[in-house]
C-alpha cells in the first residue's frame, strides 16, 4: 500500500455496519440533555487575552480543566455560526475526560453579539447572529484561535508541545485554515499539533482566495460530516484529498446522516439568506461512530498512545 493510500482516506460510511462494527458499538453512549447541562457546569468561564493581531479584542471562554496536576496535552474548541452550544460543551468535556484541557473560544461575547451557552437550536438570538455569522470574519476567528493557544500555553498545567484544535461549522473551516496558514502564525511550540472538523462548510471557502493563499496541511486531521448535508460537498473534500497535504488527513463522510448529527434534536430545516435551506437531525448511528473515531484520533495523535 503506498504511503499516499495511506496518508489519504476518504471513508463512506453505510448504515449497514458489519457485525464486528455492531460488536464495537453494542454499548452506545445514550445522550440526553441533562448531560450536556452536567457539562456546562463543569466548565469555568475564563478571560482570554486577546491575541496580537485583528482587532485585539479580549475574549471569554469556558475552560474544561481534567483532574489532576498534569501536564495536560490542550485543545482550542472553536464554535460556529450559532455560538458555543450544549452540545459542544459535551464534547469537550468528554474531551477533558481524556486527560486533555480544553479552551472553548467565543468570538462573540465580548463583541456583542451573543452570551449564551445553555439554550438550543430554537434560540431567536442565535438564529439572527447565524445569518450575520461573518461579521465576526474566519480571519479574526483565526487570531481568537491563536488567543487560545496562547492562553493554554499560559496555563502551568499544560504541555505547551501539544496543542491541537477541533471545530465545528465555521469553527471547523477556521481551525483548516489556521493549519493552512500555520507557518506563518509562528506560534510558540511549533503551533497546532492537530485538527477534528465536524462539517466545516469545506465547499464554499475552497475557491476563496484566502483559502488558496495558504500552505499545505500538514498536521493530523479528522473530518466528519453527513452525506446528506446540503451544506457539504463530496467533491469537496476528494479535492482536499488529491491537493497534496502530507496530513495525514482522514474523512469520514456518515452515511444518511445531516447536519448537527451530534447534536440532539428532530428533523427541522433551517434557513440561511446565503445559503439557502437545509436540515438538521441527530443521528445514533454517526454519533457512535464519531466518538469511536475521535476516540482514536487523539489517543494516537493527541495522548501519543501508539
Amino acid at each position: 500500500m503506498s504511503k499516499v493510500i495511506i496518508r489519504l482516506s476518504f471513508i463512506f460510511l453505510t448504515t449497514l455496519f458489519s457485525c464486528s462494527f455492531w460488536v464495537q458499538t453494542s454499548h452506545a453512549e445514550n445522550i440526553t440533555w441533562d448531560n450536556y447541562a452536567s457539562a456546562l457546569k463543569f466548565a469555568q468561564k475564563v478571560d482570554i487575552p486577546a491575541a496580537p493581531h485583528g482587532d485585539k479584542k479580549p475574549l471569554k471562554g469556558l475552560y474544561f480543566k481534567p483532574d489532576g496536576t498534569g501536564p495536560f496535552p490542550g485543545i482550542v474548541a472553536l464554535h460556529g455560526a450559532g455560538g458555543i452550544f450544549p452540545y459542544q460543551a459535551w464534547w469537550a468535556k468528554k474531551l477533558s475526560e481524556y486527560g486533555i484541557a480544553v479552551i472553548f473560544v467565543d468570538n462573540y461575547c465580548t463583541r456583542d453579539l451573543l452570551c449564551e451557552y445553555s439554550s438550543g437550536d430554537n434560540d431567536r438570538k442565535r438564529g439572527k447572529v447565524m445569518r450575520q455569522w461573518d461579521v465576526v470574519s474566519i480571519r479574526q476567528r483565526m487570531y481568537d484561535a491563536i488567543a487560545g493557544y496562547l492562553f493554554l500555553s499560559d496555563q502551568a498545567e499544560i504541555n505547551n508541545d501539544s496543542i491541537g484544535l477541533v471545530g465545528w461549522s465555521w469553527g471547523g473551516t477556521t481551525a483548516l485554515f489556521a493549519q493552512k496558514f500555520a507557518s506563518r502564525l509562528k506560534l510558540p511550540e511549533g503551533g497546532f499539533k492537530s485538527t477534528i472538523a465536524f462539517y466545516p462548510n469545506l465547499v464554499h471557502v475552497q475557491e476563496n482566495r484566502q483559502w488558496k493563499q495558504g500552505g499545505k496541511i500538514s498536521q493530523p486531521t479528522l473530518i466528519l460530516y453527513g452525506k446528506s448535508d446540503r451544506i457539504e460537498d463530496e467533491s469537496s473534500y476528494m479535492k482536499l484529498l488529491n491537493d497534496g497535504h502530507p496530513g495525514p488527513i482522514k474523512v469520514l463522510a456518515f452515511d444518511k446522516a445531516v447536519r448537527k448529527f451530534d447534536e440532539l434534536g428532530p428533523h427541522r430545516i433551517k434557513k440561511h439568506p446565503r445559503f439557502g435551506s437545509f436540515p438538521k437531525a441527530f443521528h445514533q448511528e454517526s454519533f457512535t461512530q464519531s466518538i469511536l473515531e475521535v476516540d482514536k484520533f487523539v489517543k494516537r495523535y493527541v495522548l501519543k498512545i501508539q
